[in-house]
């Protein structure tokens, strides 16, 4: 919080001193506004006389535009860069090797001119294609040929750049479709040569003949492995009945049957009517069992053939495991064929996709190689047809140079530069100006210099001759307020001891209005109602006695020299609590006088007969 409140009040004191600089300039510049404006009327005219010093100058103009071309479809044309055309354009009229041919030209045209520095300038008209050409030199005919000469030898410049330019690009062009028909030929080549070893339509239906053939076998595979996969999980009696029922629904829906074949003639089908015709019996058994007893002959006779029964599925149950052990076996066999008939396959299709990739990679080189060529073709005629259709320049002359006329090249810039110097010379003499001089010029740097506190502040008036002393109706409120704000802060204004009631005025330098703040602030005083006195204290100037019109030729002078009572000389004012002492005749050494004990105790006295004393000093 406390890093706060400083950073706070350094802002604010900152700011602060930045308002009271500004304050005191514009002040300055109030007082002295002639100085930069002397100053600068100065520059004008130095920077004037150094122009027309100078010897004369001619300038002769010329006009070149953007012209229209025909557009063909092409595909390669020679163009400039169209964002920065103009001032590409521009830079090139101005450049060192046009300017060096351009003298040459006028040199082998016209021997008999002498050669003269010449200026260029080259703007570009706002909205137009047109760029305005100027030429300024001290010979009028040499700069007129000068200028032909530039703007001739920007367009050869121009014409030999792209003639340049497309030859590069024809060459480049040309080397590249060699080195492509080449690559081309030899591609065709190596494809024809792969195509006398390789039927590739034969290829192309081999590898589609194998692939579906691949497909077939992984398919019986996969149905063969699911039926070995359930023979070695499922035990006779599930076998038998997955046999049977995929035999039923195979029946029914007119399919082969892929699974375990099932027979009613067969170890399997004499195991399942064995296993049919053993519950047969068991049940008749239990039901002869409720009415007849254990060793009846019908109970003894089924027990027989149930035991008979038994053995007999024993013996079918194991001619069955040993067909399905068969089966299983079987099965396996035809799953080992099979991989090593898809390995086959497998091999002779990759081969055939690799060759046939092979051919295909062979082919599309060619084809592009043949696209890049054609392209080249195309590229290299199209430079040809532009090279004929092409050959005029975008820009061309649109008016040669005028005769020359006589001018004061830089004189708004001569000018120009005269002013900021005056104007900087100015400035810089008013800122010396502030440097030396050591005074406030503003209420607010009273503040930020002194500590002190400010009773008020009295607006400057602007009058001819003296300042007329304040009325009790007085028609200058702002300047009448003033004193009375003075007047009230006297008035409540904290103190630790008995309130003062004598104030003395002094000033720096005379002419300051010291006397008329006495005055005035008398008066005020006086119209409160407070019996109030004012002492003429500037023994040598003093002028309170012309501002109120007293007569009287003796004063406060001769009340130091004791010559006469003080009561003598008081003089009352047209205010009614007002009393002025004047100063009385001028005295040489006044201040051995007020430094006399006699005048301490004078001016105790007359503090014992009056409110407050006013004591106008001398600066």
């Amino acid at each position: 919080m406390q890093v706060a409140t400083v950073g706070k009040n350094l802002s604010t004191s900152w700011s602060a001193a930045f308002i009271t600089r500004l304050h005191r300039y514009k002040a300055l510049f109030l007082r002295r506004w002639w100085i930069p404006v002397l100053t600068t009327c100065l520059g004008l005219f130095v920077e004037a006389f150094l122009i027309y010093q100078m010897p004369p100058s001619y300038l002769s103009a010329s006009k070149m535009m953007l012209a229209g071309k025909l557009n063909i479809a092409q595909g390669a044309v020679y163009s400039e860069d169209s964002v920065n055309f103009y001032g590409t354009q521009i830079q090139l009229m101005q450049s060192a090797e046009v300017k060096h041919s351009a003298e040459s030209l006028v040199r082998s045209a016209h021997p008999e001119l002498q050669s003269v520095p010449v200026e260029i300038t080259v703007l570009q008209k706002p909205r137009t294609s047109i760029f305005d050409l100027a030429a300024v030199g001290s010979a009028p005919e040499y700069t007129q040929a000068y200028l032909n000469a530039i703007m001739q030898k920007y367009l050869d410049f121009k014409r030999g750049m792209r003639e340049d330019r497309g030859h590069e690009i024809t060459t480049g062009i040309t080397e590249q479709l060699i080195q492509v028909e080449k690559d081309l030929r030899n591609g065709e080549d190596e494809m024809l040569e792969f195509q006398k070893q390789n039927n590739i339509g034969f290829i192309q239906e081999q590898g589609n003949s194998a692939a579906q053939y691949l497909v077939k076998l992984n398919q019986q595979y996969a149905q063969l492995k699911t039926e070995y996969d359930l023979l070695n999980l499922l035990d006779l009696d599930q076998n038998l009945d997955r046999a049977q029922n995929k035999t039923e629904a195979a029946s029914g829906q007119g399919s082969d049957n892929q699974g375990m074949p099932f027979s009613d003639v067969g170890p399997e089908g004499d195991y399942l009517k064995a296993k049919q015709q053993i519950q047969l019996l068991k049940a008749e058994r239990e039901t002869l069992a409720k009415d007849l007893r254990p060793n009846h002959p019908k109970i003894l006779k089924l027990n027989d053939e149930i035991t008979k029964q038994d053995k007999l599925i024993q013996l079918f149950r194991a001619d069955t495991l040993e067909k399905l052990k068969t089966r299983r076996e079987s099965i396996g066999k035809q799953m080992e064929n099979l991989q090593a008939n898809i390995k086959e396959w497998e091999a002779k299709a990759l081969d055939l996709s690799q060759r046939l990739a092979q051919f295909n990679r062979i082919k599309g080189k060619v084809d592009r190689l043949k696209t890049l060529y054609d392209r080249l073709t195309t590229n290299l005629k199209d430079i040809d047809v532009s090279q004929v259709t092409g050959s005029e320049d975008q820009v061309s002359i649109m008016e040669m140079a005028t005769p020359p006329i006589s001018v004061r090249p830089g004189l708004i810039k001569s000018l120009l530069i005269g002013f900021g110097i005056g104007a900087l010379a100015g400035l810089a003499i008013l800122i010396l100006l502030d440097r030396i001089d050591d005074r406030m010029a503003s209420f607010s740097e009273f503040q930020h210099y002194f500590s002190e506190n400010i009773l008020g502040q009295i607006p400057k008036e602007k009058t001819k001759g003296k300042v007329d002393l304040l009325q009790p109706d007085d028609a200058r409120h702002v300047f009448a307020e003033s004193y009375r704000n003075i007047r009230s802060s006297i008035f409540f204004m904290p103190y630790d001891g008995p309130r003062p009631k004598s104030f003395l005025v002094t000033s720096a330098v005379p002419s300051e209005g010291k006397s008329t703040l006495s005055a005035n602030l008398a008066i005020t005083m006086a119209l409160s109602g407070a019996r109030t006195l004012l002492i003429d204290c500037d023994l040598r100037r003093g002028g309170l006695r012309e501002a109120f019109g007293i007569s009287s030729k003796i004063g406060f002078s001769e009340v130091l020299k004791q010559e006469v009572n003080w009561r003598e000389v008081v003089v009352p004012t047209a205010y009614e609590t007002l009393f002025v002492l004047p100063r009385g005749k001028t005295l040489s050494q006044p201040s051995e006088h007020l430094l006399r004990d006699s005048t301490e105790a004078l001016l105790k006295e007359i503090y014992q007969h009056y409110d407050y004393i006013i004591i106008d000093s001398s600066p």
